[in-house]
């Protein structure tokens, strides 16, 4: 593996880049300021009172947050300290006819009390939009996603303290150019290039670029009883040791609608691929699936597939009342390792965004909407499980997802379970991961959010969790819980206060810690 940076790095902090990610960075900041507006709202109150939605709104923000802590860098040691962090940002969404999408950016300046070897400036990015250069006919989607990863499975969590030793900062940027338009009244076609680049702060793990080029040909389903879709795709996924791994698909469709609501798929093709030889070897693809809409509230689906590696399969159900989003997935496919993350506002906004889409079609407003609502809860926008681990070479990963929303007048529910089991692929290789001792690893856990308004200013919450990670290499198994308990105010109109209180603790040989601290956030959005 090439040299890297150390994890540690005292300010200032300097990310570099490739030169393809620098210019297209560099056009996307150069022309910004030009889009906008002049008028920006966030708060709740404003959408409601507002006659007319822009199409594009940019919110700067600031926020302080101070930690006391029994345990500073998660481990045996149990170091108290007190951590100060001071996070400027923004976030910009875009509802134009030619751009759409969302930006979330935060800077984390952070300063420890007694370890200031610790002291650290550290990014978070969520990006994803959509531009459509030529109208109808030529687009462009942009992916960007830098947080912080878990290195091993068996570590701390990751909470955002640089000095958890387990946590690594991880970029994964995704640039991707398509043509979509029609042959007549042949078939819709599409071709697409697609290129994502993938880095870690951590020697101990690979970074990976993959690029992609798909070739998709399909009959135009409107009306139609019968359709067909073929699909031809190469992609070179490249691993900084030298690994590089090649896959060549060619796979064929036909869709029969059974009933408007039911939807049968018949799956063929073939594969060649080096993922699990030094040579490429060709194997066939056979499948079938299944899609139900019985209304626009609830839908399932089902696809599975008879690949190279075994079988693999995509399961999605969502069904939505009058106050409760209920959702759950089950994918066993390939991961590349690393770049797992999506762009996204977060898993409880996506819950939340499912329940307001009856309530207000515009995707602007209803954004608006959903953060208000987060943030006057106190609940985070992400709540995950647990976070995919950093691997080095790819891996065959079953992960389960069951989440559930419930929304009363006052009273917000929300549950998380998941389960993943991950193993590698490409044989005993020695790469530096998780993967060297252990053939296979299991994570399973679950995360239940209550919050309750005490008034239109102020909220109480409380969490539960528990996570749990297991190896085959005997003995090798941790399980974190942890219990949080917190309140948030409205201070004015657009500043913010909050108090949390939690207790982590965590068994097992890998990591056994525990740890007690009070975490006070002032944000004030400008």
């Amino acid at each position: 593996m090439t040299g890297k940076r150390s994890v540690r790095v005292n300010r200032p902090y300097r990310y570099t880049a490739s030169p393809c990610l620098v210019r297209w960075a560099s056009l996307a900041l150069a022309t910004a300021p030009a889009l906008l507006p002049g008028t920006v709202t966030a708060q709740q109150d404003d959408v409601q009172a507002a006659p007319r939605q822009p199409s594009m709104v940019f919110e700067p923000r600031i926020s302080v947050q101070h930690t006391i802590t029994s345990n500073a860098r998660l481990d045996a040691a149990s170091i108290s300290d007190q951590v100060t962090e001071v996070s400027p940002g923004f976030q910009l969404i875009s509802n134009m006819a030619r751009i759409k999408g969302f930006v979330d950016y935060s800077l984390h300046d952070t300063y420890y009390a007694r370890e200031s070897r610790f002291n650290e400036i550290r990014h978070s990015l969520n990006a994803s939009a959509v531009v459509e250069a030529i109208e109808q006919w030529a687009f462009v989607d942009v992916d960007a996603v830098v947080a912080s990863q878990p290195i091993s499975a068996f570590g701390a969590p990751v909470d955002g303290s640089p000095a958890n030793a387990n946590s690594s900062q991880t970029s994964s940027f995704r640039l991707s150019p398509y043509l979509r338009g029609r042959m007549g009244s042949v078939a819709d076609y599409e071709a697409r290039y697609s290129v994502q680049d993938t880095r870690t702060k951590t020697d101990s793990r690979s970074d990976v670029t993959t690029q992609e080029w798909v070739l998709r040909l399909g009959s135009q389903e409107s009306g139609r009883v019968v359709g067909w879709s073929v699909d031809a795709s190469d992609q070179v996924a490249d691993y900084s040791p030298g690994r590089r791994i090649k896959t060549t698909t060619l796979r064929a469709r036909v869709n029969v609608a059974v009933t408007p609501q039911v939807r049968l798929t018949g799956i063929g093709g073939a594969e060649s691929t080096n993922q699990l030889s030094p040579t490429r070897e060709s194997h066939s693809i056979t499948g079938f699936g299944a899609a139900w809409q019985p209304s626009e509230r609830t839908r399932m689906s089902f696809e599975r597939e008879s690949r190279y590696f075994g079988g693999s399969h995509n399961a999605a159900i969502e069904h939505r009342t009058g106050r409760t989003v209920w959702r759950y997935t089950d994918v066993k496919a390939v991961s590349n390792g690393l770049g797992a993350q999506s762009a996204s506002l977060g898993s409880l906004f996506d819950l939340f965004d499912g329940f307001y889409t009856q309530i207000e079609p515009d995707p602007v407003r209803r954004t608006q909407l959903v953060l208000a609502e987060i943030e006057r809860l106190g609940l985070p926008a992400n709540v995950q499980v647990f976070q995919d681990f950093l691997r080095s070479s790819s891996t065959l990963q079953r992960a389960q997802q069951l989440s559930l929303a419930l929304l009363g007048q006052r009273s917000t529910v929300t549950l998380a379970v998941s389960r993943s089991d991950s193993r590698a692929l490409g044989g005993a290789l020695q790469l530096g991961d998780d993967f060297d001792t252990n053939s296979r690893i299991r994570q399973r856990g679950w995360s239940l959010w209550l919050a309750h308004r005490l008034t239109p200013n102020s909220s109480i919450h409380a969490n539960w969790g528990d996570q749990r990670s297991a190896g085959t290499l005997p003995g090798l198994e941790t399980r974190v819980r942890s219990l949080v308990l917190g309140w948030n105010t409205l201070l004015a109109h657009r500043t913010s206060a909050g108090l949390q209180i939690r207790r982590v603790v965590s068994d097992g040989p890998a990591s056994p810690y525990s740890e007690s601290a009070i975490v006070g956030t002032i944000t004030h959005r400008f």
